[in-house]
């Protein structure tokens, strides 16, 4: 990630602290202190993605990491309602799209 700008590291910061909750672009303007249209272009700019679109990679990256690390030991379903996912259909489906896997396959691999 290019972390020149301050208000990227602290938005990317608390994304990954805190991907259980469901994110606002409000709660990284407050969180950041920089505007709505500030974000998205800083966003934009930096990773060539929007925050929203940040987030969801790095939910599906977290989910990813946590289905290798507990196999068979937690439900997939958990671990997405862990990691943020509200819609576990729209999980699936996205999980599949990044890794080329369902995430029921890996926890059973």
């Amino acid at each position: 990630m290019d972390n020149k700008h301050p208000a990227l590291q602290n938005a990317c910061d608390f994304v990954k602290a805190n991907l259980h909750l469901k994110i606002s672009m409000l709660d990284l303007k407050h969180h950041t202190k920089y505007s709505e249209r500030s974000l998205q272009l800083i966003f934009k700019k930096h990773l060539n993605k929007s925050p929203f679109e940040y987030i969801e990679e790095q939910r599906l990256l977290k989910a990813h990491e946590l289905i290798k690390q507990h196999k068979q030991s937690k439900k997939t379903t958990h671990i997405a309602t862990e990691v943020g996912f509200r819609h576990l259909g729209r999980f699936s489906v996205n999980f599949k799209k990044r890794f080329g896997i369902h995430p029921s396959v890996l926890a059973r691999s």
